[in-house]
């Protein structure tokens, strides 16, 4: 692509070459004669520092936020924030496709990938063709877009799924989407995405900001500097969708006047644009709820557990009724949804004495409380698949390398509604994974029941074999992750198979014993 293409928008001092460049790498290791090296400043490791063995490798220019030792002025392109670039840079080479459709970013701690999967299904039941990018996978129109090993990173040597991919690759995927006939683009926008400008070339048709909970602290480093993380998605943003009940999100039409805001509410006597009235929880079987807004009043039944459930496909609502879909084909969809990888994702033996086992992706202390409250729901109610009152368990661990501030809050949730509680490994990364147990058992309060099993495979088999029939099993923290990631890189685990070979031993127990069911 000619240099003037490829930085169309891009504010720069120097001078272009007018051959253009071969290719846009962030990662000296990737460089190859003729393409351009962006210097982008991460957490341990500065491109700037790169910059003259990139020169050595043969990259025609580096793009820089000040002069660099070992690289000649000829040869260098001063942008004032190369991260911002970067974005402009793979929006243009890519032919600015995300562009070209309606493209719709959601927000928030918790909620992100549901909501993106409930307003896919709602938008293809009215016919349109939808393309994503959420933490489980990137799709367009339902056909996988590989992300590569790193799972959309350009630069990390940690392999695993990100949660909105680096330019490079969000933006390929954009591309993919718009081929394949996408005319939706919708995606998950995480705080450290829009903080690290990684989407900072397009600006969304509609933003859905679900919640907002501690999180990435260790990024942000308070509340106030995460929300306004969040809050800097909706600059130019002409309709939004915000949880009016979280008291961070209610805060958000404040903040943009020339925005047209939809105000969700579950709490039927606060003032909103649409409610959930008559909320009816039927247990492990779903919710159904009445969806009341000035445009339109209709019944919603789900297969999905919960009441954040109910704030997910009330927000998915009101944003696929503001694109057109009508309520008949919102209900179709909601009542066929198959739910979300990972996410609160019953594992399904067909054998109705086991215990209800449930994977979901809750690493934050939020998230866990809000999915074990669930589940503490649906047993006190006797309503875990129609059986009796059981025990809720609680597997978990903590991610390395990540905020090391939520590990004993993560105990104090877990403890706080289930009746046994297992701490194991989750992702150590380059951690010591005897360090991260020692952080999350600060936080455990040792009157109550609990068990340290670090080898996760090991935990997740004690956990079910140590269920008994009414009791509901969770699994927290890798939701739709089929891998475990250490110092040694990243090796296959699929804890949902795990868990239903524990459960077909359980079966097979119950044969023994003669207990068979009908």
């Amino acid at each position: 692509m000619k240099s003037e293409e490829l930085f169309r928008g891009v504010p720069i001092e120097g001078s272009l070459p007018e051959a253009g460049f071969g290719r846009v790498v962030s990662d000296s290791r990737r460089v190859t004669p003729g393409c351009l090296f962006c210097c982008i400043a991460g957490r341990r490791r500065d491109g700037h520092d790169f910059a003259a063995e990139a020169i050595r490798r043969g990259a025609a220019a580096v793009l820089a936020e000040h002069p660099v030792q070992g690289v000649e002025r000829e040869k260098l392109i001063l942008t004032p924030s190369v991260r911002r670039a970067e974005s402009l840079l793979w929006h243009n080479l890519t032919g600015r496709a995300a562009d070209r459709m309606t493209k719709i970013a959601v927000t928030g701690t918790a909620g992100k990938t549901s909501v993106v999967f409930l307003l896919a299904a709602m938008l293809r039941a009215a016919g349109l063709s939808v393309g994503m990018i959420t933490t489980p996978l990137a799709s367009a129109d339902g056909t996988p877009i590989p992300l590569g090993e790193n799972g959309g990173s350009s630069v990390s040597d940690i392999p695993g799924a990100m949660t909105t991919p680096d330019p490079e690759y969000f933006f390929s995927a954009a591309k993919t989407m718009r081929e394949a006939g996408c005319s939706y683009f919708l995606y998950e926008a995480s705080s450290e995405s829009l903080a690290l400008s990684k989407t900072a070339a397009i600006t969304p048709d509609a933003a859905i900001f679900t919640n907002l909970s501690p999180e990435h602290l260790d990024s942000h480093g308070t509340m106030e500097n995460y929300f306004r993380a969040k809050a800097s998605l909706l600059r130019g943003v002409p309709f939004a969708v915000v949880n009016e009940d979280d008291e961070w999100m209610a805060r958000l039409p404040g903040l943009s006047p020339g925005t047209e805001f939809v105000r969700c509410t579950a709490q039927g006597a606060k003032a909103a644009d649409a409610a959930a009235l008559e909320i009816r929880p039927r247990g492990t079987q779903g919710i159904g709820y009445t969806y009341s807004s000035k445009n339109a009043v209709f019944r919603i039944e789900a297969p999905l557990i919960g009441r954040f459930s109910v704030y997910n496909t009330m927000e998915a609502a009101a944003c696929a009724l503001h694109f057109g879909a009508d309520a008949m084909r919102i209900r179709e969809a909601l009542t066929d949804f198959r739910g979300v990888p990972g996410r609160m994702c019953p594992v399904v033996t067909g054998d109705r004495r086991a215990p209800a086992v449930f994977i979901d992706y809750a690493h934050t202390p939020e998230a866990l409380r809000a999915s074990l409250g669930t589940l503490r729901e649906c047993v006190d109610r006797g309503e875990s698949g129609g059986r009796s009152r059981g025990r809720v368990i609680v597997l978990f661990g903590c991610g390395g390398d990540r905020d090391r501030s939520k590990r004993p809050l993560m105990a104090k949730a877990a403890q706080e509604f289930a009746d046994e509680v297992i701490v194991t490994s989750d992702n150590p990364r380059t951690e010591d994974p005897d360090a991260i147990l020692r952080d999350i058992l600060a936080g455990i309060d040792k009157t109550k029941p609990f068990l340290v099993i670090p080898d996760r495979r090991r935990a997740v088999r004690h956990a079910v074999l140590c269920a008994r029939d009414g009791d509901a099993v969770l699994l927290a923290g890798k939701g739709h992750e089929k891998y475990e990631i250490t110092a040694d890189g990243k090796h296959p685990f699929d804890e949902e198979e795990i868990a239903r070979r524990a459960l077909t031993k359980l079966r097979e127990a119950h044969k023994e014993r003669g207990a068979e069911p009908d």
